[in-house]
């Protein structure tokens, strides 16, 4: 590993080794304030109810990075950061049993203050208590973003998500435009994502576009929560070239929210589907038409799922008619239909073929493809 990717490395691990957690941030503010002060001494440090607010540099319009300082976790009194071939995860010594390394959102924090050492002219902020809700951006002050271009986070796990969209889109064609070949460089697709500090920096009027993306952290919010190394710096390196790319330039969008979820709580793209639970086209397997995700759970309303990911219950259909399978009931040719065009059947005759099966290449097509499935 060369000397800058070692350096990255071992903050990094510094970084992940301050514990925090939703309303216990103090350490983790100490330390952000410290290493601002003494890496970046000619930046601006402000501290305003537990949210920090760094500013370098002199410019019309500043690029904006922003991360969140709280984590699920508990506080451990043994607590330590290990790594295994650039796999990063924590262990509790005293109870010898791992525990969450908090990549979600301390990933996001480094990245920040990697940006920190690595321009003349930006902005960072770091917001507590986003798991509880966004809490800390809900009550960020406006009037230090009155200045900012556009303003990126890094807070999603995996490796190739660029979030456009959380209850409406966050950014505008000439941004998506600017950054499309950097994502494509870095393996990155855009997708629709859910709350978090971005999005409610949108909500609050931020003016500018905004984004969020994956950046290294696998298992959030659980014990075996880990960080792998190389994702989380390609993620760096891919901020670090779309600031270079689009420099102090100002984006303007206005953000409009669209909400749309029984339980009130906030999820991708813009609420108008009207079949909200959707088919993979190669498994037949039930996902969520906003981000993918096809862990979907049992919900408490009647003709719905529950996404885990979009944190809402989605719609099985404009019609509430869930999808039946034809061995176990009676269907029409409309459900019989809709059944086989769940396994990706394609240009075929939707006929009933426990009574008309003829032993044709059509037929089979149908019955293979629904064994293949079961």
């Amino acid at each position: 590993m060369n000397e800058k990717l070692n350096r990255r490395r071992n903050l990094l691990i510094d970084t992940l080794s301050i514990q925090t957690s939703s309303g216990k941030e103090q350490d983790m503010i100490a330390y952000i304030t410290d290493f601002c002060k003494t890496n970046v001494p000619h930046a601006t440090i402000k501290v305003h109810n537990n949210n920090i607010y760094v500013t370098k540099g002199k410019s019309k319009a500043y690029p904006c990075i922003v991360a969140h300082t709280d984590t699920v976790h508990d506080i451990h009194k043994y607590y330590k950061v290990f790594e295994d071939d650039g796999c990063l995860f924590a262990f509790n010594a005293e109870t010898g049993k791992q525990v969450g390394v908090g990549g979600d959102d301390k990933v996001g924090i480094w990245i920040a203050l990697e940006m920190l050492m690595s321009f003349d002219k930006i902005k960072c902020a770091f917001f507590h208590s986003e798991e509880m809700g966004c809490i800390g951006s809900s009550q960020a002050d406006m009037k230090w973003f009155k200045d900012v271009g556009y303003c990126l986070q890094a807070d999603r796990r995996g490796n190739a998500d660029f979030v456009n969209s959380i209850s409406g889109k966050l950014y505008s064609k000439a941004f998506k435009k600017a950054i499309k070949p950097i994502l494509k460089e870095h393996g990155y697709k855009e997708t629709s994502g859910a709350i978090t500090d971005v999005g409610q920096l949108a909500t609050n009027g931020i003016g500018v576009c905004v984004a969020n993306m994956s950046c290294g952290y696998y298992e959030p919010h659980s014990d075996e929560e880990i960080v792998e190394f190389d994702d989380s710096n390609k993620c760096l390196d891919m901020v670090e070239m779309i600031v270079s790319e689009l420099g102090c330039e100002r984006y303007e969008f206005t953000f409009a929210k669209r909400v749309h979820s029984c339980r009130g709580y906030w999820y991708g793209d813009y609420g108008t589907a009207t079949k909200e639970v959707v088919y993979d086209e190669k498994t037949g397997e039930e996902c969520c038409y906003y981000c993918g995700c096809a862990d979907l759970m049992e919900s408490q309303f009647v003709h719905h799922r529950f996404c885990p990911d979009c944190c809402s219950d989605i719609s099985l259909g404009e019609d509430d008619k869930e999808i039946k399978d034809p061995s176990q009931t009676e269907m029409d040719f409309y459900d019989e239909q809709s059944w086989n065009k769940s396994f990706g059947i394609k240009d075929v005759d939707y006929k009933d073929i426990s009574d008309s099966y003829d032993d044709s290449l059509e037929h089979k097509s149908i019955v293979n493809e629904y064994l293949k499935n079961k």
